[in-house]
């Protein structure tokens, strides 16, 4: 196995954000691209089964912000992924890759684009293949899309089930074309590089319809376990009928486990998240309404409102306005 990582020209260590890194990994033997590959993923249980002419090799390109990568491998792997703390999506000119976790099931289509999951456990298979891979930090993803919704940077939840617009493939493509020689080029300027890799973001953002999700801090990294997943199914199921007992029992845990643990880590119960996320289910609606269109009252008693009284003033308390202020804009 061989890797290289240009040596930092200042003499410092680590990356830094915008700073260009050019990572290169080869190998002609099944166990060191496994154990690579294994490394690099932050992954468990990774097998590559490899014929007799076995070849791997990946370059990935770029800064903390966003990088591309490109890798052949003449062999199958598989393997299981814990946490993944960025978006990616990966395409491929060759092969192709079968992607789980409890969401159900993803299968990779040629150079159409796919998703994977960000901040939840999956596994995966793949063919030998060449890939193409775009990871994108999620704070600067989420920050740049800001750009296309009213509120401040959070989680976006992309529904990778939907099935890309073909203009937006074009478009998709159109930027990829025009972005990759800034973001990997290492004398590109700083500022001509994150202007690529925003236009790339806000092109992906176009590929795929998503939601942001107001997903505490407190629960975005891989130890925050059972509590995340309690937080993950008020997200999933918030249109449902839900209890507190409901919500713990989705997550594997005790009703008062888990409303300690909220209290402790997240200052709510769980009914008062359910609230909150319904709260921003019915700002979402309005704001995507005209006056006249809907009704509030409809929308409230949509989302499990009875009282409209007590509705817009915990809408005001959460979001700095009436719900007619959110209708009317």
């Amino acid at each position: 196995m061989t890797a290289r990582t240009p040596a930092d020209p200042n003499g410092l260590t680590g990356l830094r954000p915008g700073r260009f890194t050019e990572t290169t990994a080869t190998a002609d033997d099944a166990q060191e691209a496994r154990a690579w590959l294994e490394e690099r993923w932050n992954g468990t249980d990774f097998r590559v089964r490899g014929g007799d002419a076995f070849t791997f090799r990946s370059v990935a390109r770029g800064d903390e912000r966003l990088t591309l990568h490109a890798s052949t491998l003449t062999a199958h792997v598989e393997g299981h992924v814990p946490w993944l703390d960025r978006y990616a999506v990966t395409w491929f000119r060759e092969g192709g890759t079968v992607v789980t976790d409890d969401r159900g099931r993803l299968e990779s289509r040629g150079a159409t684009p796919l998703l994977l999951p960000t901040e939840r456990p999956f596994s995966f298979t793949m063919t030998p293949h060449r890939q193409q891979l775009v990871q994108v930090d999620a704070g600067f993803l989420e920050s740049t899309a800001t750009e296309r919704h009213d509120g401040p940077a959070q989680l976006v939840a992309f529904d990778r089930d939907a099935e890309p617009a073909q203009e937006s493939l074009v478009a998709w493509r159109a930027a990829l074309a025009a972005s990759t020689g800034a973001v990997v080029d290492p004398a590109a300027s700083p500022l001509l590089r994150l202007e690529a890799q925003r236009r790339l973001v806000l092109a992906l953002l176009d590929v795929f319809p998503w939601r942001v999700r107001d997903v505490p801090r407190a629960v975005r990294h891989a130890g925050a376990g059972r509590l995340r997943t309690a937080v993950d199914f008020v997200h999933d199921h918030a249109g449902e009928p839900l209890t507190p007992e409901l919500v713990a029992r989705a997550a594997g845990l005790h009703p008062r486990t888990l409303q300690q643990a909220m209290r402790e880590r997240l200052g709510l119960s769980p009914m008062a998240l359910v609230r909150r996320v319904r709260l921003d289910q019915v700002r979402h609606e309005l704001s995507e309404a005209s006056p006249g269109e809907v009704q509030i009252g409809d929308v409230a008693r949509s989302w499990g409102f009875g009282n409209l009284g007590r509705f817009s003033a915990a809408y005001a308390e959460r979001f700095g306005e009436y719900p007619r202020d959110t209708l009317r804009r």
